[in-house]
């Protein structure tokens, strides 16, 4: 049993000591066999090959890889209009356009500050550019200069994505709005001292030409080609628009005479009022059974101290409030439409303030 014991504890000890002895050596007549780097399960994969990221994964290089795709009927794209109102017609839903639309507007350096995919409208935040001088210092001492120029200038963009009367094709419309803010900085008499009151930026005249700009890029960015693109810019019909001022004899009320189609005299009714940057509170094209369309928007209205109202910008003798007036557009005939403003009781608007908006909205659709 002595025996037995310690040649039970020898045994391992010696094995031990076997393993050690000549390991050097096995180990330098070892041959080798497949590389074990890479699990056997993944060393079959392309190394080529990329990878689709999980959904949950963001950042740059995620969104870099994974691109948006373009419409699956890139050939339905066309730009259609005339004068200085312009759209997309396009053969998707609005629920297909809405997203391929909203990262057209990030593709190119935009955020929005309105995204509502629900009535398929998003508005671009304002960009600032600033123009000035080409000496890159901006040292107060430029303005001392004869004739030195300082300006800026915003541009913001507005899309609205809806079905065609029809209803078997969506139209996007692309509204564009601008401001400024610039003076000039002369050295002698002529020195104008500058108070923050003067730097207020106003609105510029609409620019249908960046309009049309964004909807040649949209098509792009959704499959057209380029030369493509300006074949349709230069198909479509150039024409100014066209309106003339009426006075009703029975309710001494003005009204204007648009020479549009019903359709297209709304559109470009409510394409002004967007580039104008008035508050659209409701809109209904047709309603009643005369199948009349109305468009409430919210404007400032200056009421003086004697209590007259009237439509205009602000002044320091009087008081800004808001008002809603209603642009009510009637079918005349085929090619004409009425358009005029109405009170909230469905009376003809006699007021200076609807007469004063009624002309501003002439003077823009002309």
């Amino acid at each position: 049993m002595k025996f037995i014991r310690i040649a039970s504890i020898l045994l391992p000890v010696a094995l031990l000591v076997a393993c050690n002895s000549g390991a050097d050596r096995r180990y330098l007549d070892a041959s080798m066999d497949r590389s074990l780097e890479l699990p056997p399960d993944l060393s079959e994969f392309d190394e080529e090959s990329k990878f689709e990221l999980p959904a949950g994964i963001s950042g740059a290089e995620s969104s870099a890889k994974n691109k948006v795709p373009v419409l699956a009927r890139v050939n339905s794209l066309r730009l259609e209009g005339s004068g200085d109102l312009y759209w997309l017609r396009v053969e998707e839903p609005i629920d297909n356009l809405y997203q391929l639309v909203k990262s057209f507007w990030y593709s190119e350096g935009y955020r929005l500050m309105v995204d509502e995919p629900v009535i398929g409208i998003m508005q671009t935040e304002w960009v600032i550019t600033e123009q000035g001088p080409n000496d890159a210092s901006n040292s107060w001492f430029k303005s001392l200069f004869v004739g030195e120029n300082l300006s800026a200038s915003q541009d913001q963009y507005r899309t609205r994505i809806e079905l065609d009367q029809a209803g078997n094709a969506s139209r996007i419309y692309i509204a564009h709005r601008g401001t400024e803010l610039g003076y000039e900085v002369e050295l002698g008499e002529g020195l104008k001292r500058i108070d923050n009151d003067d730097n207020q930026w106003r609105f510029r005249q609409p620019e249908p030409e960046l309009e049309v700009e964004m909807l040649s890029r949209l098509m792009i960015f959704l499959g057209l080609k380029k030369a493509e693109v300006e074949q349709q810019v230069a198909n479509v019909k150039l024409f100014r628009p066209r309106a003339f001022q009426r006075i009703d004899a029975d309710q001494q009320s003005p009204y204007l005479i648009v020479k549009d189609p019903y359709q297209i005299a709304w559109n470009r009714v409510y394409h002004q009022l967007e580039r104008m940057n008035f508050e659209i509170e409701n809109s209904e094209f047709k309603r009643g059974l005369l199948g009349e369309g109305a468009i409430t928007v919210k404007v400032p209205v200056t009421e003086s101290k004697e209590g007259k109202g009237l439509f205009s910008f602000f002044s320091k003798s009087s008081e800004t409030v808001e008002k809603k007036i209603v642009v009510v557009l009637a079918e005349v005939t085929h090619e004409l439409t009425r358009v005029m403003i109405e009170t909230r009781a469905g009376n003809a608007d006699t007021s200076p303030a609807g007469a004063a908006f009624l002309d501003l909205l002439y003077k823009k659709i002309r």
